[in-house]
């Protein structure tokens, strides 16, 4: 039996996992167990071809795949790379001691070829607390340039691995410098006419991260100024660029050959979004208020927003994290957002007006007021009413 380490992402977490690989006597078959998906299950045909169009033989034996700790459900392909070099090992292809101490995770195309996963990020910190060296695909090596460190290799076929674990390694590609925020805070004065009181508002809200709430008839300025106030936050430290690149790369937003993010996450949904997808869907995908963490979350027009889901952000804005809980797993996401509301003070948007009148009758105010919950408006420490400019604004 060949024991390689793998891993899986869950959430934002990386968590070790032991692919063990057993070529016994029998009739020829492929057998993966340890609650894999239906992706993992799929390796199966992926190994097989890849290994046969890189050259190596695949074994006409009965082969049994293990993935442990066996109580836990394992999704991805990227458990193709250490299923197949456990084969290798096998084979006598590879000495079993040069896959100690390494965690190896890639996609294998039918030809051999490593191909890019996601949560490489996660892996890395995984394998760094392990005292592990990391292997995975060349196609990662944008997201890497955010991990320091020497324990790290890109691979980018399954032929250049095997030649560089029996030590016939060429020269490493260099990795790419790490990232830097090119972020500038900005004088709001400079960029936007008028409302004085507002941008003072704004920038004593964001000096403290206080949740702020701009109120006002239509044609005021409150989009505008609540989307230019995300300049007023500083840029993104290492640590949080770190975080906040784990977390787009959880939820699939970071493409393939793309830099990794350095500015501030600036979330807008719009108001017909979801409870599932503004605080966390059932399947574990981070919502938007975790796409937001350490930058900004506007929520244009909130009282038109579904119930639900503004009280969601109860416990959120208390505790700057979400759980979800659900049947098949429990997650932990961060969420420690600023959050910019803005609303019309009455349905039709012209109440106290100077420059048109409220068209609205009592029952429409009382019932548009329902919709701004007390609970929910006690999260907010900054509250600004917006006037028409003037004409000499």
């Amino acid at each position: 039996m060949i024991l390689v380490h793998g891993g899986v992402v869950v959430g934002i977490e990386g968590f070790l996992i032991d692919v063990e690989v057993d070529v016994r006597p029998g009739l020829p078959g492929f057998e993966i167990v340890g609650l894999p998906s239906k992706t993992v299950r799929e390796s199966r045909e992926r190994v097989r071809s890849a290994l046969r169009n890189s050259g190596f033989k695949f074994p006409a034996q009965k082969v049994i795949v293990n993935l442990a700790p066996a109580h836990f459900p394992k999704d991805g392909a990227l458990f193709d790379l250490p299923i197949a070099l456990g084969i290798l090992a096998h084979l006598g292809s590879i000495r079993p001691d040069q896959l100690k101490d390494k965690i190896f995770a890639g996609e294998l195309s039918l030809s051999g070829q490593i191909k890019r996963i996601n949560g490489v990020l996660s892996l890395a910190e995984l394998a760094a607390k392990h005292g592990f060296e990391f292997i995975l695909p060349q196609e990662n090596k944008n997201e890497i340039s955010l991990i320091p460190g020497n324990n790290i290799f890109l691979a980018q076929s399954l032929p250049d691995l095997v030649q560089a674990l029996n030590g016939n390694v060429t020269s490493p590609p260099p990795r790419p410098t790490p990232p830097r925020s090119k972020s500038k805070p900005h004088n709001l004065g400079k960029e936007i006419k008028g409302q004085a009181h507002a941008k003072r508002a704004l920038e004593i809200a964001a000096l403290g991260r206080h949740h702020i709430m701009l109120l006002g008839p239509p044609g005021v300025g409150k989009t505008l100024l609540a989307t230019q106030a995300r300049h007023l936050l500083p840029p993104l430290a290492h640590d949080e660029m770190l975080m906040v690149n784990k977390i787009y790369e959880a939820a699939g937003l970071i493409n393939q050959g793309s830099p990794p993010l350095t500015e501030r996450p600036f979330r807008a949904p719009h108001h017909s979004v979801s409870q599932a997808a503004l605080i966390g869907s059932k399947t574990g995908k981070p919502g938007e208020i975790t796409l937001a963490h350490l930058g900004v979350l506007l929520l244009d027009e909130f009282p038109e927003f579904n119930q639900g889901a503004l009280q969601g952000l109860r416990e959120p804005l208390d505790h700057n994290k979400v759980h979800i809980s659900r049947a098949e797993q429990s997650l932990t996401y961060p969420a420690d957002f600023w959050l910019i509301a803005t609303a019309n003070p009455c349905p039709c948007g012209y109440l106290g007006s100077s420059v048109r009148l409220c068209t609205c009758s009592g029952r429409d105010l009382n019932r548009y007021r329902r919709k701004l919950r007390g609970p929910l408006l006690d999260r907010f420490r900054i509250f600004c009413y917006l006037t028409p400019l003037s004409e000499q604004e």
